[in-house]
């Protein structure tokens, strides 16, 4: 029986791999996925997160790069903005193209969620990062009072 050879991208995992990797993530304003398909020879997509389950070291750096992915797609969206989005009609006049003026606002408002997502302290609600903060607070004040408690009422006197 022939041998049948197995193609597919690769999937042993090298520190250098690894560090590729996020290298192109964090150079990248394009999702994993559209990575993956501009580059042969990275592992696929469930590849990746495998690894970041099983290599910490991995998983810190991926993280990294995806935070500084994070600037990017902040960064681009002043030059989507700033696109011009008029054309000359048939008469010469300027006009104000209205779908190149929605495809900018969503292409924006999805590049800044996505950046408030990846990193939320620089790029997302203020507001709701210091109320989930004080929230920690009021939880850890409660837990700690609990503790007391219980500490208090299981004191045995030997």
């Amino acid at each position: 029986m022939a041998e049948s050879k197995v193609m597919g991208r690769p999937s042993i995992y090298t520190e250098e791999l690894a560090d590729r990797i996020c290298a192109i993530v964090a150079i990248s304003d394009i999702g994993t996925e559209r990575i993956i398909e501009q580059n042969s020879w990275m592992p696929d997509e469930s590849t990746i997160r495998a690894w970041r389950f099983k290599y910490e070291n991995f998983s810190r750096k991926y993280l990294l790069a995806k935070q500084l992915q994070a600037e990017l797609y902040a960064e681009s969206t002043i030059k989507i903005a700033a696109e011009k989005a008029t054309y000359r009609d048939c008469e010469g006049n300027e006009r104000v193209d209205s779908g190149h003026v929605a495809w900018q606002k969503l292409n924006v408002n999805t590049r800044q969620w996505h950046a408030s997502k990846l990193a939320p302290k620089i790029y997302g609600d203020q507001k709701r990062v210091e109320e989930l903060e004080g929230e920690n607070e009021r939880v850890k004040a409660e837990l700690k009072a609990l503790r007391d408690k219980l500490d208090k009422a299981n004191v045995s006197e030997y």
